[in-house]
């Protein structure tokens, strides 16, 4: 059940962290990047932080604890996902072994000789 939720909080955080990524603004439009304009460069100064970059912020590390939660095997269960295809061996007892003379067969003499040689096909 727990990993169920998580799974459902792993996708939310996927959906809100590209969404809220989509709906930011750009820093400075393309030309404005070659220019030498010493107020606008490409790494600005920090300032505050609007609420857009917080979800950011906050999104991206609900999808990094999700993913790093969800790749623990107490959560997910404890088997490997090589290991999930293959059925468990069934559990057999061994049966006692006949005994040795009943299960050896009579040897029989070796009665045909062959004598001639296959010919080689012509």
């Amino acid at each position: 059940m727990l990993a169920y939720v998580l799974y459902g909080l792993f996708i939310l955080a996927c959906v809100v962290l590209v969404l809220v990524v989509l709906l930011q603004p750009g820093k400075a439009d393309a030309g404005a990047l070659f220019t030498s304009s010493v107020s606008s460069t490409a790494f600005g100064p920090r300032g505050t932080q609007t609420l857009l970059a917080k979800i950011t912020i906050a999104a991206a590390a609900g999808f990094m604890l999700f993913a790093l939660m969800l790749s623990l095997p107490a959560i997910t269960g404890t088997r490997s996902v090589l290991q999930s295809g293959v059925p468990d061996a069934p559990q057999t007892t061994p049966t006692p072994a006949a005994s040795p003379t009943a299960a050896m067969p009579t040897p029989t003499p070796f009665s045909t000789v062959i004598t001639s040689t296959p010919q080689p096909n012509k």
